[in-house]
């Protein structure tokens, strides 16, 4: 038995219950990138990124989209767990929801403090 976690630590978990003990994976940390100006240098500071909510591909079960505090939302591999397949400005504030469309794979819908809801077409942005 396993399931996934996504916490406001940057965290994408899988747990996995074996015998009496509960073990975990981190599937892939939330990075974001903040640049300082210092003396003629720009120099790159990573921070984590909170993660708010995520969903798993309904066919392809390595892909899942997270939502993040930031209003971005991840497009993430488990085999690619450095980097993220693409990252999509989606909102102006948390997303509180993203979900794969059960019928058409390409497509995911994601929600937001901002008060808006948004179709997405993965393919095509």
């Amino acid at each position: 038995m396993n399931f996934f976690s996504v916490s406001s630590d940057g965290r994408i978990t899988q747990w996995t219950i074996v015998k009496s003990e509960l073990r975990y994976t981190d599937i892939i940390t939330l990075k974001q990138g903040n640049t300082t100006e210092g003396e003629g240098d720009n120099t790159q500071l990573p921070s984590l990124g909170c993660g708010t909510a995520f969903d798993f591909h309904k066919t392809m079960d390595y892909m899942f989209l997270v939502g993040t505090e930031e209003g971005k939302i991840h497009k993430c591999s488990k085999t690619y767990s450095s980097q993220f397949l693409e990252t999509y400005d989606a909102h102006h504030m948390a997303v509180y929801s993203v979900k794969w469309n059960h019928f058409h794979p390409k497509i995911f819908i994601s929600c937001s403090a901002d008060w808006t809801v948004k179709i997405w077409d993965h393919h095509y942005l």
